[in-house]
């Protein structure tokens, strides 16, 4: 196996900036098709990014794309829908237009990301649901017509995420006691570099085709020891109370219907779910309570890391 030249899809999000760099940097050529590749200016200073412009939701925009390449990455996914977007239309749907553009343009390697806990049959939620599905659909076609490689990966935590920033942000705003939904869930937070490294590694390796990857970090976490510890790191001294299921679930009827969607009732059964790996899996190095702690120094330009330089000038 020697592929090199790689469409990166969703690569204008959090996973996908990150990847595109790590694989530039180890000499894959990639192109990084988004609708608005002005955005994504930064990336245009490693040679071997192409960003181009284009509706991957379009069938034959997407062929276009594909064409001259021998790997497709599939990271595009949402966490909530929209009156436009459904979880079908963007994790399933989605999947059978990406394969029909890889056998129109004879791409063998596809890679995939989905969710710890997506599961077509028994999914807690229609989001873990619709990310099982589609990636046993490409499993499917995997089975005689490409070289499929999937990961599941637990909360992605980084300098530009989405995850410790947004709680961070709140817990910025917080005065009093930040009411937490489904505290007791738990997780096993896994750092962006760690996912980012273990996908580009499968790409020419043989013995990852048709596997399914669960990807956690060294730690198990309650969603409450989490938000703790940003909260720490943050220097607030808010009282952070854990909802119990049934206050939890009206938390999320109440945001799913605010501009933004918070959090939802999708989400909400989403979190019923452990996002954890069991004993036979080997972890990723890099922990969260760690990465926590060396944060300030490391990260001088994350939005979270000027929410804790502001803190300690005031």
């Amino acid at each position: 196996m020697n592929y090199k030249n790689v469409v990166l899809l969703g690569g204008s999000g959090f996973v996908g900036r990150h990847l595109a760099v790590e694989l530039a940097q180890r000499g894959f050529r990639v192109t990084l098709p988004c609708r608005r590749p002005q955005q994504l200016n930064g990336l245009r200073v490693l040679p071997n990014i192409t960003l181009q412009q284009a509706n991957i939701m379009n069938p034959s925009e997407l062929s276009a794309v594909c064409k001259g390449h021998d790997v497709v990455i599939n990271l595009v996914g949402i966490l909530n829908e929209t009156k436009k977007i459904s979880f079908r239309k963007v994790h399933i749907d989605f999947i059978k237009t990406i394969v029909q553009a890889c056998q129109n343009n004879g791409i063998k390697r596809l890679l995939h990301i989905s969710a710890l806990g997506a599961n077509q049959a028994s999914g807690s939620s229609q989001y873990l649901r619709t990310k099982g599905e589609g990636e046993n659909l490409l499993h499917s076609y995997g089975q005689n017509k490409l070289e499929v490689t999937s990961f599941q990966p637990s909360v992605i935590f980084g300098p530009d995420d989405s995850f410790i920033n947004r709680f961070a942000g709140v817990l910025r705003l917080c005065l009093g006691a930040f009411p937490l939904a489904c505290p007791h869930s738990r997780f096993s937070p896994v750092y962006i570099q760690d996912v980012v490294s273990r996908m580009a590694d499968s790409i020419n390796n043989p013995d990852s085709l048709s596997m399914r990857y669960p990807l956690c970090g060294p730690e198990t976490l309650t969603l409450q020891q989490i938000v703790e510890q940003i909260k720490q790191v943050l220097g607030k001294r808010c009282k952070i109370i854990g909802l119990s299921s049934g206050a939890s679930k009206l938390q999320a009827m109440l945001l799913e219907n605010l501009p933004g969607k918070l959090f939802t009732l999708d989400n909400y059964r989403s979190l019923q779910t452990p996002s954890t790996c069991d004993s036979q899996h080997t972890p990723c190095p890099t922990s969260f309570s760690g990465y926590l702690k060396g944060l300030p120094g490391q990260y001088s330009r994350s939005p979270f890391y000027d929410s804790y330089r502001q803190h300690l000038n005031r």
